[in-house]
């Protein structure tokens, strides 16, 4: 693989949030699918993945531009940008994709040719200025070239009210505990522009035309399969790990005996295990 731009040191707080990007895009990929169809991606097209995890997205785009189409891949991590080229080697699309590492806090990633469409997922959330990455992304857009901003939705549902184990609303009380987190290492970075509007607004101030947006339903229904159940015991242990100061010690207690797989009340066992979320994506075009 060659990386076409040096960044010394990731950014706290970026990453991948499991231990099995691969394995949660496969179970998001139908949602992925909807969300990038608006794009229109087509034969012989430039487009750019900012952010991509572990190559889902790279891939349904790489198929899409075709032989002669080209898809730039960016991203702040190496891990994440090998893992993405190991996914299109294996697909025989190398061809076809160019990776930059580059970090977005630093403008616009050095891309030269005409852009017809951008993508970013999860990943713009993660720069201390919204409206500024937006606005990069949107400077290499070629005229009428398109934007998509996958950010949002709302959180994941997967336990009853009640499981038995600690006090009932577990699952909604780690959403509290998990906001308070992110708005903490969200704030305590210096030089943080805060936004209160959402990102169609941000998207509109970046010069972009015809905002619109998309939601999509996620919805595993119990029981789940092995490898929808793997995904959910590893978002829900991520979102412990990092919601972990912000627990008080019942809840604490609570999911280090439902996360345990060694305890007879580990989720993995629950036959009412489930998923449902909503995914959220911003679009917009730079005018013609």
């Amino acid at each position: 693989m060659t990386i076409t731009e040096r960044q010394e040191t990731p950014i706290p707080g970026t990453g991948t949030s499991t231990t099995n990007p691969a394995a949660a895009e496969a179970v998001f990929g139908h949602a992925t699918a909807r969300l990038l169809a608006p794009l229109q991606v087509r034969a012989g097209e430039t487009v750019v993945d900012v952010g991509p995890g572990a190559g889902s997205a790279t891939l349904a785009l790489a198929e899409a531009v075709g032989e002669r189409g080209r898809v730039h891949v960016v991203d702040i991590d190496p891990a994440m940008l090998e893992a993405t080229m190991n996914a299109v080697g294996n697909a025989g699309l190398t061809d076809r994709v160019r990776p930059i590492l580059h970090d977005l806090e630093s403008g616009p990633p050095p891309i030269h040719d005409a852009v017809d469409a951008v993508w970013s997922s999860a990943c713009v959330h993660h720069t201390r200025d919204w409206g500024a990455a937006v606005r990069a992304l949107t400077s290499l857009l070629r005229p009428g070239g398109a934007l998509c901003i996958a950010e949002g939705g709302l959180p994941s549902r997967s336990i009853p009210w009640d499981c038995g184990v600690g006090k009932p609303g577990l699952e909604t009380r780690l959403d509290a505990a998990h906001n308070r987190w992110s708005t903490q290492w969200f704030a305590g970075r210096a030089g943080v522009r805060r936004y209160t509007g959402d990102w169609g607004e941000i998207l509109g101030a970046a010069g972009l035309e015809g905002v619109t947006r998309l939601s999509t339903l996620i919805d595993y229904p119990a029981p789940l399969d092995q490898q929808v159940r793997g995904v959910v015991l590893d978002e829900l242990a991520a979102r412990v790990r990092r919601a972990g100061p912000f627990l008080d010690d019942s809840d604490a207690a609570a999911w280090k005996t439902l996360l345990d797989p060694a305890d007879p009340q580990w989720l993995g066992h629950r036959p009412d295990l489930a998923l449902l979320t909503v995914r959220t994506a911003f679009y917009g075009r730079r005018p013609e």
